[in-house]
């Protein structure tokens, strides 16, 4: 279960960045705020592949800092307008 809070918690905290795209280690650096439990890099990248590959959020390499850089898609935006609202 927690995983699916996390997941919710990045939707919701990328919404709040209006567009602008956010390095993989912003988002990790949020959820280990966030989040009592200790998460290895690992459990955090998997967590962050695993919106990715549900087409909720879209990255792209940063080629001046080798950063993956992170947005909403439409469905991500969508979903976490949704949680918005609960």
């Amino acid at each position: 279960m927690i995983d699916a809070d996390i997941k919710k918690f990045v939707l919701r905290r990328l919404l709040q960045k209006a567009g602008e795209p956010v390095s993989a280690g912003e988002i990790k650096l949020a959820i280990r705020s966030a989040f009592a439990a200790a998460f290895t890099e690992g459990d955090l990248d998997t967590i962050i592949q695993g919106l990715e590959d549900a087409n909720y959020l879209a990255g792209c390499r940063d080629d001046l800092t080798d950063e993956t850089l992170w947005r909403l898609t439409a469905k991500g935006t969508i979903q976490a307008q949704q949680l918005i609202k609960k």
